[in-house]
């Protein structure tokens, strides 16, 4: 079963690629970089004027395009991506397209990178976008804006093609603590559930992901010279150190994987007087979540007993939480999942998501919201590609878990 044209969705992605939506962490704005809200306008104009859709883009970039529904008994969809992408590398994409790729490892032409032959064995026959060595290709998450314009542009090209209300909408700063998700309002959108494409491999979706928090470790010392330091000087790098050394050292990202939760330890700046420490906290219980953030609390108790309660800051906040919860009490989503894929004999790949995104800050806010697959590999990397095959099977997953949604 095919809905959408593949050179059309190739050429639509290419075109977004064109557009440098580079995260900026250091920005408080939102969107952080002005290229994003380029992007969502020209997405807008792309549709804007067709029959049956409207749009508004807010000041923040949050871009919503509406198709009407011609079933009005038929669900209400969303179709979610964002705008941004990764900070890893800043440099402006230059796709470069393998024809029918026949084996063999890539080698990137600007760069010394090669994409091995086996990362690429599933792709024996199909076109493949790859960068050129020095940027990020943008799959992540341009690919998902070409899959849900290129299927709502199929929706308006056939009317006998039964739908509820669709929309898309346009996220910015997902790459960068989720920002564009937490500014939406929710309910405003009015709909039953919700599909993003922020995935890897073709088959894959998230039925499951972190819960996610940080924390920021502020020490104060106290200055003195150090000929006459006996006593008086409190080094703020040394208290740091020891909260540091405190943490399980077996629960840190390079040793762990699948289920286990971790501690990361991002950020250490400073000097005597004043050291901060950033870490990322994450786990996929509850419960072990809410441990984690204890023992973090434990430490820093145990520590201005020994330095004086003055000398240590513990900040804590919440970045997103786990889907599982929302999805299992409306199982039909993963249904539908699983039903799309096999009806375009794709098979489906269940994936734990050692990470977060737009949906893991949606679906608690009352709106379910599934990951699938874009088809991209090897995102925030120069070797990030896309088989153009997965790229159209993306888009035609959102047609088809439309068209389902209309017999459950």
């Amino acid at each position: 079963m095919s809905y959408v044209d593949k050179k059309e969705i190739l050429a639509t992605f290419l075109e977004y690629t064109k557009i440098n939506t580079t995260a900026v962490a250091a920005s408080t704005h939102l969107p952080s970089c002005s290229n994003q809200r380029d992007l969502a306008l020209h997405v807008i104009n792309q549709l804007d004027g067709k029959d049956g859709i409207t749009t508004e883009i807010l000041d923040n970039a949050i871009t919503t395009i509406t198709l009407k529904p011609n079933d009005i008994e038929m669900p209400s969809i969303v179709f979610f991506a964002h705008l941004d992408t990764a900070a890893d590398h800043t440099g402006d994409t230059k796709a470069q397209i393998i024809s029918n790729y026949q084996g063999g490892n890539v080698a990137l032409i600007n760069s010394n990178d090669v994409i091995y032959e086996s990362e690429l064995a599933n792709y024996t026959g199909d076109d493949i976008i790859i960068t050129d060595g020095t940027s990020l290709l943008g799959a992540d998450d341009k690919a998902a804006i070409a899959s849900a314009v290129e299927a709502v542009k199929f929706m308006i090209a056939t009317p006998s093609f039964k739908h509820g209300e669709i929309k898309i909408v346009l996220l910015p700063d997902e790459e960068i603590g989720i920002r564009g998700a937490k500014a939406l309002d929710v309910d405003k959108l009015n709909a039953d559930f919700g599909i993003c494409l922020d995935c890897c491999a073709i088959g894959e979706y998230v039925f499951e992901n972190w819960y996610a928090g940080d924390a920021k470790v502020e020490f104060n010392g106290a200055t003195a010279h150090p000929m006459s330091a006996k006593n008086k000087l409190v080094n703020s790098l040394v208290i740091a150190n020891e909260f540091f050394n405190l943490l399980p050292a077996q629960e840190r990202p390079e040793h762990t994987e699948d289920r286990e939760g971790y501690f990361w330890c991002q950020n250490l700046s400073g000097d005597t007087a004043l050291t901060t420490l950033n870490i990322a906290i994450r786990d996929f219980e509850l419960e072990g979540y809410k441990s984690r953030k204890l023992l973090l609390q434990e430490i820093t108790s145990l520590l201005q007993f020994k330095y004086g309660e003055d000398r240590i800051k513990l900040t804590l906040s919440d970045t997103y939480s786990n889907v599982k919860e929302g999805l299992d009490k409306n199982p039909q989503i993963i249904s539908s999942v699983q039903q799309a894929m096999n009806n375009l004999g794709i098979t489906p790949t269940p994936l734990l998501m050692r990470g977060g995104y737009d949906g893991s800050v949606i679906t608690p806010n009352g709106l379910p919201t599934i990951n699938i697959f874009t088809g991209a590999h090897n995102f925030h990397s120069t070797k990030e590609f896309l088989p153009v095959s997965s790229l159209k099977s993306a888009a035609d997953m959102l047609i088809e878990m439309t068209k389902l949604s209309g017999e459950k």
